[in-house]
């Protein structure tokens, strides 16, 4: 499909892994980052250009000469002027990164986060340009909010630990996003994405701790002071919208999707299960871990 593909959120996780998947694909790959420079990129990257989603205006140097672009939703960010944009300087395809936490078929969704998400897809869809949605439900990475805990060799003190997930990769939800980009033609609208297997707060915990060799133990809280805790790290929005979905979150509520392997032709990769550097990588992630939202 594309002649060069940009991809916004270049230095996040999930941009960083589609670079990294569109350049084993032989793609031409261009990074989008508010901090231009190759610095902590993949190699086989085209070119790395300075922009910024808030100012869609920015983006014009980036765009020219792209057919295809991954876009990401960032607070502030005007995905509508976004897409304008990009369809004025000759750019076909997009493929957006949206939220699982989206509920179809309602007047009004159940939180701000999911509500940002909603109107990107909205826009995303009116643009005019090809459009493909991947709704991935709960990042592997969402775990490392306990980094400083297990660093620290504290437990890690939660409110909810039962609260159950389907943990997807976020190097799963950038080879979907490379499949997508580079596809003859979009594939149905949305894919959600999920893991394969359905774990709770404290199953995750005991991976991590079984993968790096860290003290992994709990502490039962009380929800208010989980949100105590919280509440000087995480904008009040994703704190009120994490406390809900934590107390809430059962086992007949998640669904285990099959995209990934209908797409990529093998399963969704289990949580946390990496090569035999493993250990090494997630010790160093939790290392560099900060809560950013």
């Amino acid at each position: 499909m594309a002649d060069e593909i940009l991809v916004t959120g270049a230095r996040g996780a999930v941009g960083r892994a589609a670079l990294e998947a569109l350049v084993r694909r032989g793609a031409r790959v261009r990074a989008l980052t508010r901090r231009p420079g190759p610095a902590g990129l993949p190699d086989g990257v085209t070119s790395v250009t300075g922009g910024d989603l808030t100012r869609p205006g920015s983006l014009a140097p980036a765009l020219r000469g792209v057919s295809a672009l991954l876009l990401v939703v960032v607070a502030g960010a005007d995905i509508r002027a976004v897409t304008a944009e990009a369809r004025g300087q000759g750019v076909r395809r997009v493929v957006l990164i949206s939220s699982g936490g989206i509920h179809d078929d309602v007047a009004e969704q159940p939180d701000p986060l999911a509500a940002r998400h909603a109107r990107a897809e909205d826009a995303v869809r009116e643009s005019g340009l090809e459009a493909a949605v991947l709704r991935p439900r709960w990042l592997n990475r969402n775990a490392l909010w306990w980094s400083a805990a297990l660093r620290s060799g504290r437990p890690v003190r939660h409110a909810y630990p039962e609260a159950v997930t389907a943990p997807v990769d976020e190097r799963d939800v950038a080879e979907m996003a490379a499949a997508e980009l580079l596809a003859d033609r979009p594939g149905p609208d949305p894919r959600i994405l999920t893991g394969p297997q359905i774990l709770s707060q404290a199953d995750q915990l005991a991976i991590i701790g079984e993968v790096t060799g860290a003290a992994a133990r709990w502490e039962r809280i009380a929800p208010q002071d989980w949100r105590r805790e919280l509440q000087d790290h995480v904008p009040v929005e994703v704190l009120d919208v994490l406390l809900e979905q934590q107390a809430t979150l059962t086992a007949d509520r998640i669904g285990i999707s099959t995209e990934t392997e209908r797409v990529l032709g093998r399963p969704a990769s289990p949580a946390w299960c990496m090569p035999p550097t493993s250990g090494i990588r997630l010790r160093s992630l939790l290392r560099r871990a900060r809560l950013a939202w």
